[in-house]
């Protein structure tokens, strides 16, 4: 653990073994550290000092851990705590965090972890009292998904800022969790329409028997439960903006009324004879390929047409990498998270880059919050984000697991947790982690036959007996380790 001031770090343990071991640890890096064998002892302590760390056990002679937190807290001010005990169950980690500690250790812990949460709560106490950022200055919350420095993103600021002022119609195209609706709301708030309504809606989201009311409303016994006329979203935005998210799961029938709107500015409502004039924008949004719809005769093409006037492609995460660090520190700034540009090591913002994010910004900001509440104010750990769902579609576009990205995933964990970051068996442990899942599977479908399973594998019989041989040697090993 590198060190740049000296710290008074507090140790509260009955156990003398534990005190001398952080005493040790933490002077011969140049702190000044402190030891109490009970909470009243530490207490004292922490009113007659600054104190820059606290590390307390949970059990102690008199008064423990948990209920002195409190107290402790009002004594050492803002400086992190780490909650040490030897029962580590939930109720009490729960009571710790809600107490106001900021780590956690359970014994018995490894030197080197002590020495990395402490190295992670000394720099939190450094740089908290430091703000990096002003809340003045960002972007309304709304707008939170649309940053970015990559090419990819100039783009998309820049169509929105050309279109924005024109009256034409848009169509928003990128995969879920892009922000599309985002942009929908952008191009609104920087139009002549700003200060009109602006209506959002995701007609999917409606069964079809109640879409064409809710767009264009209904007249007095329309239909059964029809007893008041109401008007629909086209009506109540009169003179403003509506965006109609996922617009390739419109019902035909409610595309050719759309059309109408687009095209001659009027619509019928339900059960109604008369044209209904209305002055609205449209702004409409997919992530399916509605030229495909046009092919299948789900869409219509004129529809398509109109519809995008303008079309505005919202590019994957996965193709902007280089947004990621921007977002993650955006995301912490909002969430008040100390430090939010220095938060994720430069090493784990590689490894954050390197991951698929199949859910896009809205699966990175998810992780970032998650991330913030495991961390609670430390530098973030790898293991502090969400297991990354790694997807891919099949022909029938089911999420379904995709091997290479697993192999992916694999390969990263080991690159992480070897020791000098450079194993030298990475491809046998791979073949050896995988082979016998995949001879198990195969001999299950011929029922144990041999001669049939070496043919689907595409590998001599002889080859094939050798690897079952090498494996349940393997497993008669692991067996008699555990016994």
């Amino acid at each position: 653990m590198t060190n740049s001031a000296t710290h008074t770090i507090l140790v509260v343990d009955d156990e003398p073994s534990i005190c001398w071991g952080f005493e040790r640890l933490l002077s011969e890096q140049g702190h000044v550290v402190l030891t109490a064998s009970s909470a009243e002892e530490g207490l004292e302590k922490a009113e007659e000092q600054r104190i820059d760390l606290l590390v307390l056990d949970v059990r102690l002679p008199g008064e423990d851990g948990i209920s002195a937190l409190p107290r402790f807290r009002n004594a050492i001010g803002d400086a992190p705590v780490v909650i040490m005990t030897a029962f580590g169950d939930l109720e009490t980690a729960v009571a710790a965090i809600h107490g106001g500690a900021n780590d956690y250790l359970t014994k018995p812990f490894k030197l080197e972890d002590a020495s990395r949460v402490c190295e992670a709560m000394l720099l939190q106490s450094r740089q908290s009292g430091r703000p990096d950022f002003d809340t003045a200055d960002l972007e309304p919350a709304d707008a939170a998904m649309l940053v970015g420095r990559s090419p990819a993103m100039q783009q998309v600021f820049r169509r929105i800022a050309l279109v924005a002022d024109s009256e034409l119609s848009v169509l928003i195209t990128g995969e879920t969790g892009t922000g599309k609706e985002l942009v929908a709301a952008a191009i609104h708030r920087h139009s002549r329409r700003r200060d009109e309504s602006y209506v959002p809606i995701a007609p999917v989201s409606l069964s079809e028997s109640v879409i064409e009311s809710e767009l264009f409303g209904h007249v007095k016994g329309a239909f059964t439960g029809a007893a008041d006329a109401r008007k629909g979203l086209f009506e109540l935005a009169d003179g403003g903006s509506v965006f109609l998210d996922e617009i390739g799961d419109l019902p035909m029938a409610t595309q050719v009324k759309l059309l109408r709107v687009i095209e001659q500015g009027e619509f019928t409502a339900v059960g109604d004879l008369r044209c209904r004039k209305c002055d609205v924008r449209v702004i409409a949004a997919t992530n399916r390929n509605l030229k495909v719809g046009v092919e299948d005769k789900t869409f219509r093409e004129d529809l398509l047409y109109r519809l995008s006037a303008v079309a505005i492609e919202l590019p994957p995460l996965r193709k902007r990498k280089e947004d990621i660090p921007l977002l993650c520190e955006y995301f912490l700034r909002r969430l008040g998270y100390p430090c939010a540009a220095t938060a994720i090591s430069p090493p784990l913002m590689e490894q954050l880059q390197g991951r698929k994010w199949f859910g896009n910004v809205r699966e990175l900001r998810n992780a970032v919050e998650h991330a913030s509440v495991m961390a609670r104010g430390r530098i973030f750990e790898l293991n502090d984000f969400p297991v990354p769902p790694q997807r891919s579609r099949n022909g029938g576009g089911e999420q379904v697991a995709s091997l290479d990205a697993l192999v992916e995933t694999w390969a990263r964990e080991q690159l992480t947790v070897a020791a000098d970051g450079s194993p030298d068996d990475l491809y046998d442990r791979m073949v050896s982690a995988t082979e016998p899942a995949l001879l198990r599977v195969v001999l299950e479908h011929t029922g144990g036959n041999r001669a049939a399973a070496a043919q689907l594998l595409g590998m001599h019989r002889g080859t094939l007996r050798d690897r079952i041989r090498r494996y349940e040697s393997d497993e008669s090993r692991d067996d008699e380790t555990r016994g």
